[in-house]
C-alpha cells in the first residue's frame, strides 16, 4: 500500500511539474507574442509619423518654392518698372 500511495504522489509531483512548465513554456510564447506585436505597432507607427512628416515638408518646400517665384516675379517687375521710369527720364531730359 504504500508503494501505490509513493508512486501516486510522485506521478502526481511530476504531472505538476509537467504542468508548470507547460504553463511557464505558454506563458513565455504569449509574452513574446505579445512583444512582438507591440513592437510591430511601435514601427508602423513610426513609418506613420514619418510619412505625415515627409508630405507636411513636401508641402512646405512647394509653398516656398512658389513663394520664392512669387518673389523673383515681383522682382522682375520692380527691376523693369525702373528701367522703363529711367528710360522715360532721360528722354524727358533730352525733349528738355
Amino acid at each position: 500500500m504504500s508503494k501505490t500511495i509513493l508512486i501516486l504522489l510522485t506521478s502526481t509531483a511530476f504531472g505538476g511539474l509537467v504542468s508548470i512548465l507547460i504553463n511557464f513554456y505558454q506563458w513565455h510564447v504569449k509574452s513574446k507574442h505579445k512583444t512582438d506585436e507591440e513592437e510591430r505597432k511601435q514601427l508602423y507607427d513610426d513609418v506613420q509619423y514619418y510619412h505625415t512628416k515627409y508630405r507636411n515638408d513636401e508641402d512646405e518646400i512647394d509653398h516656398l518654392k512658389e513663394e520664392i517665384r512669387q518673389l523673383k516675379e515681383a522682382q522682375a517687375l520692380a527691376e523693369t518698372s525702373e528701367k522703363e521710369e529711367s528710360e522715360n527720364n532721360a528722354k524727358h531730359k533730352l525733349f528738355h
